[in-house]
């Protein structure tokens, strides 16, 4: 059900056409990783390009081959300097554009500032401006996982593929879990029900909610900024206008909605390859890793050769 290596799929993985190149944006050592590994399964050699920071912190690239004409996939993974990272990814994105790339593709796993797509009080939209940036850098085509928000794909005016990491996590959850069956899904929140019953019923399993643990405040600010704000007097503001007072909200006890007696919860231990995490496993063992890098190189594959993208779509619900 969940076969993500059919025969037909491994023979055409190193299959491309001429004119492809492949830049890691950065040295950071999961991104080489996940470059090198992608770049293996294509059968092509790394681009040669430069990135290094100026002693006043000033990120420099230099594009070491000719890119005229060809489609350049820039791959970035996030660090913990996020913004660091960004300015690698555009400013090599602008190198390329200026270099006369027939066009520009970014590979960026996990989108930054994918969180900060609503508007929160008197904030900003930032991943609707970091969208802007990339496609005035010269970004041609995006190719990413599991957007915070999938409405996140129209603040680009660029085609977007938004692959999804499920079906190797569900994978993973039949293969190395002993006794998956007497397992739950367990849901961090309320939020992430949806997401969690999606994988419950995939996997024939029960489901369980945590409800009350302290989140982000995303639901409350969902249609926006708070305006006027709360006041103590209704007064205040002008004699005839009543504004009914807000009560303020109270997070309950932690509560966990459904039955998980006796069986394996199933939340947060196994992550993918797309962002640096070396650190925490060291902290925590139980943290597993699930490689991604055949799905990224099989959407490179499709688009570099201008096939359909909807095989790597198949079996993926809404909510997933």
């Amino acid at each position: 059900m969940f076969c993500l290596t059919p025969p037909e799929l491994e023979t055409k993985m190193n299959i491309t056409k001429g004119g492809l190149v492949l830049f890691s944006a950065n040295s950071n050592s999961s991104c080489m990783e996940l470059s090198k590994k992608i770049a293996e399964r294509l059968g092509v050699e790394m681009g040669k390009v430069q990135v290094y920071q100026e002693p006043n912190r000033e990120t420099r690239v230099q594009i070491q081959e000719s890119v005229r004409g060809k489609d350049v996939f820039i791959i970035q993974t996030v660090s913990k300097d996020v913004n660091t990272t960004i300015m690698e990814l555009l400013i090599m994105v602008y190198a390329c554009k200026t270099s006369c790339a027939k066009s520009i593709i970014g590979v960026i796993p996990y989108f930054p500032y994918s969180k900060q797509c609503k508007m929160r009080k008197r904030g900003s939209i930032v991943s609707k401006l970091l969208a802007s940036m990339m496609c005035k850098a010269g970004l041609t085509h995006l190719i990413t996982m599991d957007l915070h928000q999938k409405e996140i794909q129209g603040f680009f005016n660029i085609p977007v593929d938004n692959l999804r990491a499920s079906p190797f996590l569900l994978q993973y959850i039949q293969e190395e879990i002993p006794d998956y069956r007497n397992a739950v899904i367990v849901a961090k929140s309320p939020a992430s029900a949806k997401r969690a019953q999606s994988f419950a019923e995939r996997l024939r399993l029960g489901i369980a909610v945590i409800h009350g643990e302290a989140q982000d405040a995303e639901s409350d600010l969902v249609d926006g900024r708070h305006s006027p704000p709360m006041v103590r007097s209704v007064a205040a503001i002008h004699p005839s206008l009543e504004i009914p007072m807000l009560i303020p909200k109270e997070k309950p006890p932690i509560t966990v909605v459904g039955d998980v007696g006796g069986r394996i919860a199933i939340i947060v231990v196994v992550v993918t390859n797309t962002i640096p995490h070396e650190i925490q496993k060291l902290q925590c063992p139980k943290i597993k890793t699930v490689d991604i890098s055949m799905i990224l190189s099989e959407a490179i594959r499709r688009i570099h050769n201008g096939e359909s993208m909807s095989y790597l779509f198949r079996n993926i619900g809404l909510d997933d």
